[in-house]
């Protein structure tokens, strides 16, 4: 009897201890056992949001010409200045008999254009007398560099733009410019027969404009120098000669920003270097070519530790919603974004990736949707599960650290759409930026 009673006493604790125990459930990347777990979203932790100001970005080499100038009610007057060098065709012994008619730019539109193009922009061609290099024995040039000019401008024209009808822009120089250019070929002059004696000479062009424009729009790097002249046969007959663009990796664009035209929350950025939303409405600004983007950081996104009966991330997706009447078709949105890795610096790292199709990760950029009619559905959408399972888990990880939110890059360096996003405090409907987090919890 006594050795009966110490059996089922001890069956009776093995199953006792058994029955107080949570079941210990394996989670893979697709399967969740749903006797003993369950799903829940939760989207109440907070994203601090920042705008944050980049001193400069290398603008050489991209092969666009940005033109033209305009004021954004936010972001302040934006303008730009691009600079090339020309070169001469190779030299040939034909220009005798010949008579000088005149000497034009020649630009080709690349349809990148942004702010009111029902107004026209002026435009300056001014002769630049400085050598263009980099500074300081590098390989770019900045959106920040500049170089001099002659005071005197060899031609400017007020052009309206059709970004979808004009293709191409014609610019009458000085006459004085075209027959010194003409006059070094008659005499078969040694500054027209290399590159480097002729860029020794005519170091290269500056295209500007000023404050009376309201739109800035691309050009491609085809521009040509032509003079046209004329020789005398039988009959007189038009010619020309063409100075392309040379040396595409010295065409840079300088960018300029007077924030004092703009919002006034903004106009101490260059000095702070970055801005809490929280002083700025709940709301952080970005216009990349304009140096400034925006920065997000998880700092309470640890706190899901202690969530009852958590067990593991599943998913998780950010929705950046931008703030409402912020955006419309001049002041549009950039149709692309990345999220990018960074740190207390505010430098850009790696671009958060997603599996694509064929198995192999792929950049994300957003997958923008825009409401014009009604505005309320408008929003970019990315996972970036991997991230915040990284920053659940990794216990060094620096509060400041987080992501960065910009254009990709090419659109980074020329393109000036911009936008406006709201924190979880911001009081504008659907302006709010939103992280979805998916995670298993035990029964």
């Amino acid at each position: 009897m006594q050795h009966k009673f110490s059996t089922f006493l001890l069956l009776s604790l093995i199953i006792g201890a058994f029955a107080c125990k949570k079941v210990d459930v394996q989670f893979g990347n697709d399967f969740v056992d749903g006797s003993n777990t369950q799903i829940v979203k939760i989207d109440t932790f907070g994203v601090q949001l920042s705008t944050v100001y980049t001193d400069s970005f290398s603008t050489s080499g991209l092969g666009t010409s940005l033109i033209g100038s305009y004021k954004d009610p936010i972001f302040g007057t934006i303008t730009t200045q691009t600079y090339f060098q020309v070169a001469p065709p190779a030299f040939e012994d034909i220009y005798e008999n010949v008579l000088f008619d005149s000497i034009t730019l020649i630009l080709k539109l690349n349809k990148n254009f942004y702010g009111d193009s029902t107004k026209p922009v002026h435009i300056d061609i001014s002769r630049v007398t400085q050598k263009i290099e980099p500074f300081d024995n590098g390989f770019f040039l900045f959106n920040v560099n500049k170089f001099k000019v002659d005071g005197d401008v060899l031609g400017s024209k007020d052009v309206l733009i059709n970004p979808n009808q004009t293709d191409t822009i014609f610019i009458k120089l000085n006459a004085a410019l075209g027959q010194e250019l003409l006059n070094k070929f008659t005499t078969k002059s040694d500054t027209v027969k290399t590159n480097e004696t002729f860029l020794n000479f005519f170091k290269g062009l500056r295209i500007s404009s000023n404050s009376t424009s309201q739109m800035v729009f691309g050009c491609s790097d085809s521009a040509k120098l032509r003079i046209h002249y004329k020789k005398k046969d039988l009959f007189l007959a038009n010619k020309n000669i063409d100075f392309k663009l040379f040396n595409k990796s010295l065409h840079f664009n300088n960018i300029s920003v007077d924030r004092s035209t703009g919002s006034a929350k903004l106009q101490n950025l260059a000095t702070a270097k970055e801005i809490d939303s929280k002083l700025t409405n709940n709301t952080a600004y970005g216009q990349a070519s304009g140096s400034t983007l925006i920065k997000l950081r998880f700092t309470t996104i640890r706190e899901i530790l202690k969530t009852p009966n958590f067990a593991k991330i599943l998913s998780a997706r950010l929705i950046v919603r931008p703030v409402e009447g912020s955006y419309n078709r001049t002041f549009y949105l950039p149709p692309q974004l990345r999220l990018s890795t960074t740190t207390s610096l505010n430098q850009i790292g790696t671009d958060l990736s997603s599996i694509g199709a064929n198995g192999a990760p792929v950049i994300q950029y957003g997958n923008l949707f825009t409401d014009y009619a009604f505005g309320v559905n408008t929003a970019y959408s990315f996972d970036i599960t991997n991230f915040i399972k990284f920053a659940v888990t990794d216990l060094d990880i620096n509060s400041n650290n987080g992501l960065i939110l910009s254009p990709p890059a090419g659109a980074y360096e020329t393109s000036f759409s911009r936008l406006a996003i709201g924190s979880r405090q911001n009081n504008t409907p659907n302006s709010k930026i939103e992280l979805q987090i998916f995670y298993a919890a035990i029964k």
